[in-house]
């Protein structure tokens, strides 16, 4: 396999340099010089090819057709599955909100019947998780600054919700720098990172990474607010422009 091939199907899964590394028994630093088309030796280019290919997992949707819930694998009280693989870690599948269905997500998204015919997302876990996880498929542009940073249409950001009774709390935005958030303004969810929360006035500021005008940052006030996900990984899209 080809330094290219590897890093555009290690994306398509959703996978870290750090977890591809822990599937196939490497270092981080040794995906790194791999995706850089330094030499690969036979015995790891075989394991790399039964992961990234040989499994049929060269994308999601067919990952989670072949990783199949069993009665002995974990599910927390919000539905989410967790499946034990053979390195000790877990495959954590969420509900996957697509573009059509955003808009009325959050007036269904709590009925388990809906739920079941959603798409599913999938993570590398290290442990079974408490919380509500929801993945959403970007749509937009705001995030997109060209950077390695970017999150760019069509990709798609697994988060976990916070609770209404936390917002008064100070966010998190420093650890979880980016958020999905539902307002009173719009039916359709917002991607944007979060530089600032207000507690004593009840507002946070919104910024996007991508710098042109019409994306200036802009003050929420909590009351304006239906629902916060935070970011907890992002599986860009591999039509992204790949540099080293």
């Amino acid at each position: 396999m080809e330094g290219l091939e590897i890093r555009q199907r290690r994306e398509q899964l959703g996978l870290t340099q750090k977890e591809l590394a822990d599937l196939i028994g490497a270092s981080r630093e040794t995906i790194i010089n791999y995706e850089k088309g330094k030499r690969i030796p036979k015995s790891k280019s075989e394991i790399l090819h039964k992961v990234l290919v040989a499994e049929g997992l060269s994308n999601t949707k067919v990952s989670h057709e072949l990783i199949q819930p069993t009665d002995d694998d974990f599910e927390n009280k919000n539905g989410n599955k967790f499946i034990e693989l053979p390195n000790g870690q877990y495959y954590m599948l969420m509900p996957l909100a697509e573009f059509k269905i955003q808009a009325g997500f959050l007036s269904s998204y709590q009925d388990a019947d809906f739920l079941m015919d959603l798409s599913q997302h999938g993570i590398l876990v290290d442990k079974p998780l408490q919380g509500r996880y929801v993945a959403f498929r970007v749509n937009g542009d705001s995030m997109d600054d060209a950077s390695n940073n970017a999150i760019m249409r069509d990709s798609v950001v697994s988060t976990r919700e916070l609770q209404r009774h936390h917002w008064m709390d100070k966010l998190r935005f420093r650890d979880f720098p980016y958020w999905v958030i539902y307002t009173t303004q719009s039916k359709m969810p917002l991607l944007k990172e979060v530089v600032e929360h207000n507690t004593e006035e009840g507002y946070i500021v919104c910024h996007s990474l991508n710098d042109s005008p019409e994306y200036t940052d802009f003050k929420l006030h909590v009351n304006d607010i239906q629902a916060l996900f935070y970011v907890i990984d992002v599986s860009r899209s591999v039509s992204k422009k790949i540099s080293y």
